[in-house]
C-alpha cells in the first residue's frame, strides 16, 4: 500500500509522542488512591492490579476486598494518576520523543488515540505546544465505564477515525493491545518500537514494524 493511500495518522500517546512515566511513580499514586478511600494497607497485589492495564473486574474484585465502592475506588485513583503525571509533565521526566518534529511534515489529519485519560493527554499536549498538531483525542473519562471502552476494543479508534471522517488511516501504538485494536478497527497499525518495548514479542500482526516517528511519517501522506 502506497503513503498516499492513508487519509488520517492516528497516534498512540505514551510511549509513541510522549515518554512512560516511571511505573514506581504510578504505583505510589495508587497507594495514594487506596487512602484517599480509607483504606490505609492495601495488598501489595491489590496496588499492582490498579497500578496499570486495569479491567473492570480486577477493580470490582479489589474493591469488594475492602468493602469499598469501587467507583469511589477508581475516582481516586483517576484523581491521583492525573497528578502524579501532571507533575512528571512540569518536572520534564514525562516528555515528547525527539522524534516527533517529523510529524510537522504529515500532511494529513492526526489524532490521539490512548488507554489514557483524556484530560493528562490534553494537559501534556498542551504544556508542549503540541496541542495544534492533532484535530481529534479520544481517550478515557475519570470513570469506572470507560475501561470496558479501552484498546484492544476498536471504540476509541473508531470514533477519531469518525472525527477525522478518514476512511483508512494508519495506526501507530507500542502496544500489543494497540495492533489488536487497530486489526479489530481494519485499520493498518504499525508497531513502534522504542527503548521499553524493544524486546517485545507480539501474538497479534501488525501492518508493519517501525523504529521512530521519522519512519512512520514516511509512510504517510507529507506537507511538502
Amino acid at each position: 500500500m502506497t503513503a498516499a493511500a492513508y487519509d488520517a495518522l492516528l497516534l498512540d500517546h505514551d510511549g509513541v509522542v510522549v515518554t512512560l512515566a516511571a511505573k514506581s511513580a504510578l504505583r505510589t499514586a495508587t497507594v495514594g488512591a487506596f487512602a484517599d478511600a480509607g483504606i490505609a494497607a492495601p495488598r501489595s497485589e491489590d496496588v499492582d492490579s490498579l497500578t496499570i492495564s486495569v479491567s473492570p473486574a480486577e477493580l470490582r474484585t479489589v474493591a469488594a476486598r475492602y468493602d469499598v465502592d469501587p467507583d469511589t475506588l477508581w475516582r481516586c485513583r483517576e484523581d491521583r494518576i492525573d497528578s502524579t503525571l501532571r507533575n512528571a509533565t512540569e518536572a520534564e521526566r514525562k516528555r515528547p520523543y525527539d522524534d516527533v518534529a517529523a510529524l510537522d511534515g504529515v500532511g494529513v489529519p492526526m489524532g490521539i488515540v490512548s488507554n489514557n485519560q483524556t484530560r493528562i493527554i490534553e494537559y501534556v499536549l498542551e504544556t508542549y505546544g503540541l496541542d495544534s498538531l492533532v484535530e481529534t483525542i479520544r481517550a478515557r473519562a475519570p470513570t469506572r465505564e470507560s475501561l470496558r471502552k479501552k484498546k484492544p476494543e476498536p471504540t476509541y479508534l473508531e470514533a477519531a477515525a469518525a472525527d477525522l471522517g478518514c476512511s483508512n488511516p494508519l495506526y501507530v501504538g507500542d502496544s500489543e493491545s494497540d495492533i489488536v485494536a487497530g486489526n479489530r478497527a481494519g485499520f493498518d497499525a504499525v508497531f513502534l518500537r522504542r527503548r521499553h518495548n524493544a524486546d517485545a514479542q507480539l501474538a497479534a500482526e501488525p501492518y508493519a514494524e517501525a523504529a521512530s516517528l521519522e519512519a512512520v511519517a514516511e509512510l504517510v501522506p507529507s506537507s511538502n
